[in-house]
């Protein structure tokens, strides 16, 4: 599995992204020999080749594991050895994982919707900083930072203007942190998100320092 970046992030989390060049078929051979009895029949035959590739990034740092999801919709491990959290866009797939805590994860490519439809995310003091004009960067970090909240939150009802703020950020730099706030009814927080940007690509992902309120 050709990795192209692991390494240990921020509260002993563990990131590993994969640059995805095998074709579909190869990739539905590898995931039925690295999942053997746990295999999903239904994602080898018809899981798409991100789908795939997230599945083998799984398998590759929890062999012997099934693949669970709660009701909300979050990756379990069964046994339950880590938290885990992964996404795919155009030719990555990246996957995180902690021995304690919640994360979550995302990965965009750039795309000119989020240009037209950032009023629907975005909150009325997140309006007002990024001005008339706001960046594609810009734009693409908020996605990723509120989606990447929102898999680690890990709770149906968590909605993007309300309970997620993006505090103002510089968008030239290749790596970084965002400053996020999180305003649940049971459950606030105030939050560094580390991210990555290379080519027309982003990545967020956030450790929730606390118990996900799922729990």
């Amino acid at each position: 599995m050709p990795l192209d970046l692991s390494w240990s992030c921020d509260s002993h989390a563990q990131l590993c992204r994969w640059h995805i060049t095998e074709s579909r078929d190869l990739l539905a051979q590898m995931y039925n020999q690295s999942w053997g009895d746990f295999v999903d029949v239904q994602t080898m035959q018809t899981g798409s080749k991100h789908k795939l590739a997230a599945r083998n990034l799984i398998a590759e740092k929890f062999p012997n594991h099934q693949l669970e999801f709660s009701v909300h919709g979050k990756p379990l491990l069964f046994p339950a050895t880590a938290n885990i959290n992964h996404s795919h866009a155009g030719d990555y797939a990246v996957f995180i994982h902690h021995p304690s805590m919640w994360v979550g994860i995302d990965i965009e490519q750039q795309r000119p919707q989020l240009s037209r439809i950032f009023p629907r995310f975005c909150n009325e003091y997140e309006l007002q900083w990024l001005g008339k004009n706001p960046t594609p960067e810009q734009l693409l970090l908020i996605w990723c930072a509120k989606e990447a909240l929102y898999k680690a939150i890990g709770q149906k009802g968590t909605d993007f203007r309300t309970h997620l703020q993006i505090d103002p950020m510089t968008d030239s730099e290749p790596r970084g942190h965002l400053r996020a706030q999180i305003s649940l009814p049971n459950f606030e927080q105030t939050i560094q998100l580390p991210f990555l940007r290379w080519d027309d690509y982003a990545c967020v992902w956030a450790v929730l320092p606390i118990p996900s309120p799922e729990n």
